[in-house]
Order: structure tokens, then C-alpha cells, then sequence
């Protein structure tokens, strides 16, 4: 009896104190008790870190671009972090706004999984994070796709910044972007040259995004945003963007007075509208394939940059020349949280988790669910090696086999 009570605590135990790593945003984790993951000196704005890469699997005639935290275009790869190219053609197998984490059982790497998903066929890139606190300089190797094992591209990342707390709140040094110029069409489009169009038309609603709380804590005010057209709420007339601070509304950007501009960090393309008192509002256009509605995310205004009010919009429709007019939009999501999102009619189901807040769509189900994550570790606790517990396995058996 004592070897199976045994057994039971020490199977238990090991269990139990599998560590987890706790999304921060689609750059860092949690692992409670030893600290945050933090990839964010390593990733390039605009560009890939890791680019041209070749896979050590010989049955995979690719080559991969891979990014981490932030997203680069390259041909049909838009904002994404991962690239495949084949035979001159090339598929995103990852965006910034779709990552998990989860740590290896036998090694304790973290496991970085980026997603991409065309509508036929879901692609993800697969990084396992291994702590080297004598590599200052990151290292990525490409294992790439086997035949087995399909649409699941697989790298290693070899860091200081892998190890938990290795990196943590390292600043950035962004990588120079060339601008991406936008020619003014009309109040919802603008042309690429070479590119296309980016065509807002059919993600347009009529009135506005409402409920939108600024993700900086140091800014308190809710905002409504529309683009194309202006809407009317309280004191804020012909506005795209209304902003109410302690019951009350001021017009922080104004329909009829915008133009189209670029980021300076990102060279994404951006619309400005001019609001009351010399404000403005700043709404950066992020192309996102996975994104077939609308994502609108309030930042809010900076403490350094006074009455400038930041917000992004991400959508397939930001992409140039993949969106037309006639594309209809007949849904709304709504939420009181930072981000809003508006699906098209194909979709039809939301799931919405806890950090950051992002709301999905899966057109193969019609029931919402809400999923959180959470962190349940042990880490203090003392458990008993793993070689002790198969040594106890073994001892079971045998006693087990004598006694009959």
C-alpha cells in the first residue's frame, strides 16, 4: 500500500508543478515565480529579423522570414511574422495578434506559436525559446515542415532574452522603415503605387465604434471612432473621433478634416483627423489577413504628446488591393474594453480572451465562449525528480508482481 501512496503523491506533484507562461502581448509571458519572457529587443519593426532562413529538413523546399512581436510584409506575406516562400510564391504562417505560449514538459522551454489563417488553411510558426544566458546576440535555426507534421513550421530561438527575466524591459532600437506612400482617393481610400488600393467602404459602419477605453493607464477618457463618415454624439458633431473625460465629450477629430500620412515607427499607412483646441487623431492601418471584419483598438493620448489620440485599425481591408467596395459589412461587436471588432456575414461566433483582448470569429460554430488563461504554478514547491518516480514505478510493479 505504501509503495501505490507513493506513486499517487509523487505523480501528482510532478504534475502540478508544470510551470505555465502567462500572455503579455504577442512579445512577452509570465512564468510565475521566475519572471517575464521578453522577446521585444529582438524583433524588428517592418522587417524580419531572421530573413531567408533554410530549413534543416531536407523534404522542405522552402525558405522562411521570421519576426518576432511585430509584423513585416513581403508579397502576399502582410504584417506577418513568419513568411514561407515557395516556388516564388509566398504564405504568411504567423501574425502578431495571433500567439500562444506553453512550456515544454521535458526541457522547460517556452513555446512561442504564431497563427495564420487564409479561410482554407491554418499555418502556424512554432518557436521554441531556448535560454542561453551567454548568447547576447539572438540565433534562430529553421527545422522548417515535415511531411507529417504539415502547416506547422518549426524554429528554434537561442537568447538571454528565452531566459525569464533575462530581458526584461529591454528598449527597443526600431529598424528604419520605408514610408508607405497613400494617394488620396476620397474619404475611404487611398492608392499604393504599384500596389493597389486600400479601400475602407465595405468595413465602414454607419455612426461609430463606441465603448473604446484607452489601453495607457495614464489616460482615463472613453472614445468613439468612425472613419468615412462623421456621426453626432452629444457636443461632438461631424466627428470621427469623440472623446468623453468626466461626463464630457470634446470632438478630437472631425470628418471633413483628415488626410492620409505614414508611421514614422512602423511605415504603416495612417489617417489623421484634425479635432477641436489643435487636437488630433491619428488612426494607424494595420494589414492583417486573419482579420476578414474590423479590429479597432483605442491607445488613447500619450502623456508626452498631448491632445494627440492614437488608434489602430486592423483588417485584410488595411492590405492594398483586397477589399473593393461592394464587400458588405452587417455585423458589430461592441466592447467597453480597448479593442472593438466588426466581423463580416460569413462569420458568426466570438471568443474573446483575457490578455490582451482581442475578439475572434469561427464560422464553424454558433455558440459565444469566453476563454481566460491563468497562471498555476508550484514553483516553490519541493517535488521529487522525475528518475525517482519511474525508479518507483518500476519498484511498484515488481512488488505488485510478487504478491500475486
Amino acid at each position: 500500500m505504501v509503495p501505490i501512496l507513493l506513486l499517487v503523491v509523487c505523480l501528482v506533484t510532478t504534475v502540478a508543478s508544470q510551470d505555465t507562461c502567462a500572455p503579455l502581448g504577442p512579445c512577452s509571458c509570465e512564468i510565475e515565480g521566475k519572471g517575464i519572457v521578453d522577446l521585444s529587443s529582438i524583433g524588428k519593426i517592418g522587417v524580419a529579423a531572421f530573413p531567408s532562413l533554410t530549413p534543416s529538413i531536407s523534404t522542405d523546399p522552402s525558405s522562411y522570414d521570421l519576426n518576432v512581436c511585430y509584423g513585416f510584409s513581403k508579397n502576399r506575406c502582410q504584417n506577418t511574422t513568419c513568411c514561407q516562400s515557395v516556388s516564388g510564391t509566398t504564405f504568411a504562417c504567423g501574425y502578431p495578434s495571433q500567439v500562444d505560449y506553453s512550456v515544454d514538459v521535458g526541457t522547460n522551454n517556452v513555446i512561442m506559436t504564431y497563427k495564420s489563417n487564409d479561410g482554407t488553411i491554418q499555418r502556424s510558426a512554432i518557436i521554441t525559446l531556448i535560454c542561453d544566458k551567454s548568447a547576447k546576440t539572438a540565433t534562430v535555426a529553421a527545422q522548417g515542415e515535415s511531411r507529417d507534421d504539415r502547416d506547422n513550421y518549426r524554429f528554434t530561438l537561442t537568447s538571454i532574452c528565452a531566459c525569464p527575466g533575462g530581458c526584461a524591459g529591454t528598449t527597443l532600437q526600431p529598424t528604419t522603415v520605408p514610408p508607405v506612400i497613400c494617394t488620396r482617393k476620397d474619404a475611404c481610400s487611398c492608392e499604393v503605387e504599384g500596389r493597389g488600393i486600400i479601400d475602407l467602404h465595405s468595413i465602414a459602419k454607419q455612426g461609430a465604434w463606441t465603448g473604446l477605453t484607452s489601453s495607457m493607464g495614464s489616460d482615463p477618457s472613453n472614445y468613439s471612432l468612425a472613419v468615412c463618415a462623421g456621426f453626432n454624439d452629444g457636443a461632438c458633431h461631424e466627428a470621427s473621433c469623440c472623446r468623453t473625460t468626466n461626463g464630457t465629450k470634446y470632438t478630437c477629430g472631425r470628418a471633413n478634416a483628415f488626410s492620409f500620412g505614414n508611421s514614422h515607427n512602423t511605415g504603416n499607412v495612417i489617417i489623421e483627423y484634425l479635432g477641436d483646441d489643435a487636437g488630433v487623431t491619428v488612426v494607424e492601418l494595420i494589414c492583417d489577413m486573419s482579420v476578414y471584419g474590423v479590429k479597432v483598438v483605442a491607445l488613447g493620448e500619450e502623456k508626452e504628446v498631448a491632445s494627440t489620440y492614437y488608434f489602430t485599425l486592423s483588417s485584410r481591408c488595411a492590405c492594398p488591393g483586397l477589399c473593393s467596395s461592394d464587400q458588405g459589412i452587417t455585423t458589430a461587436i461592441y466592447s467597453t474594453t480597448q479593442s472593438v471588432t466588426t466581423q463580416t456575414t460569413q462569420t458568426t461566433t466570438k471568443s474573446v480572451t483575457s490578455t490582451p483582448i482581442v475578439t475572434t470569429r469561427d464560422s464553424q460554430s454558433t455558440t459565444p465562449t469566453t476563454t481566460k488563461k491563468c497562471v498555476c504554478s508550484l514553483a516553490n514547491r519541493r517535488t521529487p525528480p522525475l528518475s525517482f518516480c519511474y525508479s518507483l514505478l518500476v519498484a511498484f510493479g515488481i512488488s505488485l508482481f510478487l504478491s500475486v
